[in-house]
């Protein structure tokens, strides 16, 4: 009702998803699937209003979505609009390109999820321990190839939101949606239908209604306002009072008197002493009617109208994002592994910018830290996947930051894992050099894939790739190696310490170097001796100068230790005789466990051994 009341000639497609209710939380739809469906949906809706026979056109189209339904009203106008190069698409969602992507005018977005529900942006702890149970339910499925609940793709971090924003922001940045609705607009002057203001706005206008006390969506989630550009001709933030979550679609259509109310408190801005919107709804008990009306605006009013009662971006949290710079050429991430604080990562990356300062290149750095991660969370699958997660978030910041930047990546441990993942899963995310050093990644990670391939003028995920090979790296040699047997349960392996299979061929792609072998332990290829090769390597693309040839393979046995070399073969039973010995120590303690005192030490002692080492 809202939306109609702002217009006498519109019609309303509301779709059922297949998620809502609470019984909704268990329902395994694939997500990709519902955004086909939906389309499909409005392509019926859009050849039923072609036969009626009149000639008319649906001149302009508008998108609602509340909580993770915004996220798929913003998927469907992303994919209607067709794939553009610098973000490809899922293949799940290839082909969806239409004709009417043009006529989509604006997204209102009701306490919209933009980057996703996590369990560390919940309000109360109820709803924490609520999403975090859920997390893990839904990582052992997934783990166990069992169709994972549809609400999972809308964890922050995931796939399906970090794609979405990476393809968001190449979309806003393409010329695909000035030809699109340049296209409509002709078609619309065909039929000699009304086309007012469409080519003097800007092509998607995005309007986001987040409750003031939004207990599951925080203000920077939600406005997501890098992407947006701040205070652009493209978004705008509106803010209903006294709205919660879950409160955000009860509404209630107000009388004349009490619209009458509510609209001088929308203009009370620029009335000194005014009662503002929400003293309004306080003492008259109208939150239901200010949301229904706010509502009716965003579907309805002009731009400049709803810029007016709009947040100003100079209102918003000091924490967001500053606006993009387009003057920056280069992004380097430096990413510690597991047991690893990453005080590293900083010199590293003031290495890095050293080397381009010579080369006049303007290069900003991450180097942010996912926290202290021993071995024993680091052999969960899931829990490297929400590390991944966390990776990408802060990607698709960086990238909305620095619009003209390439990014570059180099990774340590766990931190080599991070990307492969990646690289695997997010078709969206592009790098430019890498180097890998103690890499946990699989022996055979199908490079050739992700490389560019210049016969045919393809370009890649990456561009090159340096991969450091220790020596005497026996955490990747045996630990690492071991998981590597088992690749249906854990996709771990010993780049670091065996190098990648693909290296090793006559026939290895020229951007793939190797440095064999640095000498020392897991921490051998982040020692400061290298740090200047790593930097010229990330700035300029050349390999150091004892990258291996390619008859590498015979100066194996002469260079790493022979003792580790068997140790490495053998790697699963010393695993095997490694987890024994872990839960002989476990058991011992609880077998002496009886005084008052020693069931504090014993917890103490599982809590350190699985947590710290």
């Amino acid at each position: 009702m809202a939306v109609e009341e702002r217009s006498e000639d519109i019609d309303i497609l509301a779709p059922i998803l297949p998620y809502g209710g609470f019984f909704g939380l268990f329902r395994t739809t694939p997500v990709e699937k519902i955004v086909r469906d939906v389309v499909e949906q409005i392509d019926k809706a859009l050849a039923d209003r072609e036969r009626r026979g009149d000639g008319g056109v649906y001149e302009r189209l508008i998108l609602v979505g509340y909580s993770c339904g915004a996220v798929i009203a913003r998927k469907i106008a992303v994919v209607v609009h067709g794939e553009t190069a610098s973000a490809p698409f899922a293949n799940d969602l290839k082909w969806l390109e239409r004709t009417w992507a043009g006529s989509i005018e604006r997204i209102i977005l009701l306490a919209g999820m933009s980057r996703g529900w996590a369990p560390e942006i919940a309000r109360d702890w109820l709803q924490s321990a609520f999403w975090t149970l859920g997390s893990w339910y839904c990582a052992i499925v997934a783990m166990l190839r069992l169709p994972v609940p549809t609400l999972y793709a809308m964890r922050q971090g995931q796939p399906f939101i970090v794609q979405t924003r990476l393809e968001w922001l190449a979309l806003m940045r393409s010329s695909r949606l000035v030809e699109k609705r340049a296209a409509h607009a002709c078609e619309l002057r065909r039929r000699g239908g009304r086309f007012s203001t469409c080519e003097a706005v800007p092509p998607i206008f995005v309007v986001q209604l987040l409750g003031a006390i939004d207990d599951l969506v925080s203000p920077d989630d939600a406005v997501d306002i890098v992407v947006h550009k701040g205070d652009n001709a493209s978004f705008v933030l509106i803010e209903t009072p006294d709205t919660t979550h879950h409160g955000a679609i009860n509404m209630r259509k107000p009388d004349k008197d009490q619209r009458k109310m509510l609209e001088d408190a929308l203009g009370s801005g620029l009335v000194p002493e005014a009662k503002s919107l929400a003293d309004i709804c306080r003492e008259f008990n109208l939150s239901d009617q200010a949301r229904f009306l706010l509502l009716a605006k965003a579907a309805g009013d002009s731009h400049d109208d709803l810029r007016k009662i709009a947040v100003a971006r100079a209102h918003m949290a000091d924490t967001l994002s500053a606006t993009p710079d387009d003057m920056v050429t280069d992004v380097v991430f430096v990413i510690h592994g597991i047991r690893d604080k990453g005080f590293w990562t900083h010199k590293i990356a003031r290495a890095v910018k050293l080397e381009a300062e010579r080369e006049q290149r303007v290069f900003r750095s991450f180097s942010g830290t996912y926290g202290y991660f021993a071995i024993f969370p680091f052999v969960a699958p899931w829990v490297r996947h929400w590390k991944t997660g966390w990776l990408m978030d802060h990607y698709v910041l960086m990238r909305a930051l620095y619009p003209e930047a390439k990014f570059s990546y180099v990774g340590h441990s766990n931190g080599t894992y991070l990307l492969g993942h990646a690289l695997l899963h997010y078709p969206a995310a592009k790098f430019h050099h890498v180097v890998f050093a103690g890499s946990v990644v699989r022996c055979d990670f199908p490079w050739s894939a992700l490389l560019p391939d210049k016969s045919a003028s393809m370009p890649g995920q990456v561009d090159k790739i340096l991969n450091y090979v220790a020596t005497k790296d026996w955490v990747v040699a045996i630990f690492a190696k071991a998981f590597q047997a088992l690749p249906t349960m854990f996709d771990i392996g010993s780049a670091g310490y065996d190098g990648f299979d693909e290296y090793r061929r006559e026939t290895r792609h020229p951007d793939l170097h190797e440095a064999k072998f640095v000498v020392g332990t897991h921490e051998a290829g982040i020692r400061e001796a290298h740090w200047n090769d790593i930097a010229r390597f990330i700035v300029k693309g050349e390999p150091p100068t004892s990258d291996a040839p390619r008859e590498a393979p015979p100066e194996w046995k002469a260079v790493q230790p022979r003792l580790l070399r068997l140790a490495s073969s053998g790697a699963p039973a010393l695993l095997v005789l490694w987890a024994l010995l872990g839960a002989l120590f476990i058991c011992s303690l609880a077998t002496i466990a009886w005084a008052a005192w020693l069931p504090v030490l014993y917890c103490a002692a599982v809590y350190l051994f699985v947590t710290r080492f």
